[in-house]
């Protein structure tokens, strides 16, 4: 019924937790794909002590490849009617696959997603991870008006992101669907999950989308792909990132279009008020930003024409090469989501 994929690469630590969480679920119809992608450590050797004592198990020893290189090794293997995707530092609540099931069982259609909610997971805290729609069953029409609109980037209230989570963990896919539309580009090292999620998404013809937190995502693993992440911003990576949206999403409508648009000017400023937080004075920020967009040709993807005031703002600022006037009104938003976050 379900194929659970987890890629392995320097989780050691972690490892054994997620496996355990999906070998005691209350749903035991399942296959586990446990793809070392070239780990270094530990990782090999536990995966192949669980494939000796439980039959469900399968690894696939592979050179690495990357993130997207092991999923997609995985995605490939997979015999399952829906296919679930798990990081190997995070672990899943015991009634996921449950809860997958059942849901598939009871909608009017199976649905070609299954998507739900998590908690992520601090040292001292937990937070809500959502979709920010109504819960409930969405055929094609349902989609089309409700979700597509404000899919990757929501400018109802100034420029924000999409009302569905990008992350793959959160989802159940059908292996159909996942099988015609994984990310065939492996030089995405940043936002991996975003390309796969929306694509599968936008050839969906129903989803079921609730709030029910059925998965943990570890944020304490400092060393994760995911974690270093910021450090890459605005490299090549981002370019082979938004060029693949484009080509795989572009003209799919001209809802997406302007999204599409938005979601590059969004990575932008979202990188600059990065960088204002963590360099040691604004003009160190604006010089890395410099180097970060002639590395990366992002603006040459951004047009300022429908984009908010002040994403417009600081696109156009960017584009005449005022990178210390950019770097301000980056600075400036910082100080208000400081603002508004304290006040509740």
């Amino acid at each position: 019924m379900i194929s659970v994929i987890v890629p392995v690469y320097n989780v050691e630590k972690y490892l054994r937790k997620c496996v355990d969480s999906i070998l005691s679920q209350t749903f035991t119809d399942f296959e586990l794909l446990l793809v070392d992608d070239g780990s270094p450590d530990g990782c090999p050797k536990i995966c192949d002590e669980y494939a000796a004592r439980d039959h469900r198990v399968r690894v696939i020893h592979k050179a690495n490849g990357g993130l997207i290189s092991a999923r997609n090794a995985g995605i490939r293997a997979a015999r399952g009617d829906y296919v679930c995707i798990l990081d190997g530092d995070d672990w899943a609540l015991r009634n996921m696959l449950q809860f997958i099931h059942d849901t598939a069982a009871v909608s009017p259609e199976p649905p070609d997603m299954v998507l739900f909610a998590a908690h992520s997971v601090y040292t001292d805290h937990l937070e809500e991870t959502v979709n920010l729609v109504p819960e409930g069953y969405y055929d094609r029409e349902r989609l089309e008006k409700e979700v597509f609109p404000y899919l990757l980037t929501d400018t109802r209230n100034g420029l924000q992101v999409g009302v569905i989570q990008a992350h793959t963990w959160d989802k159940a896919f059908r292996r159909e669907l996942l099988l015609e539309h994984y990310t065939r580009e492996e030089r995405i090292r940043v936002f991996t999950d975003v390309p796969m999620t929306y694509e599968c998404l936008l050839h969906s013809q129903s989803a079921y989308i609730c709030n029910e937190h059925l998965y943990m995502y570890n944020k304490t693993n400092e060393d994760s792909i995911r974690a270093k992440s910021r450090e890459n911003l605005l490299t090549k990576s981002f370019c082979y990132l938004v060029r693949y949206l484009r080509e795989h999403l572009g003209g799919l409508s001209a809802s997406i279009d302007r999204q599409l648009n938005q979601y590059a000017a969004m990575l932008i400023i979202r990188t600059g008020k990065w960088r204002a937080e963590t360099a040691p004075s604004l003009m160190e920020a604006a010089r890395h930003l410099k180097e970060g967009l002639r590395e990366s040709d992002m603006l040459s993807f951004v047009s300022v024409k429908n984009l908010p005031m002040k994403a417009a703002a600081v696109t156009a600022l960017l584009k005449l090469r005022l990178y210390l006037p950019a770097m301000l009104l980056c600075a400036a938003r910082v100080r208000q989501d400081k603002r508004e976050k304290q006040s509740g």
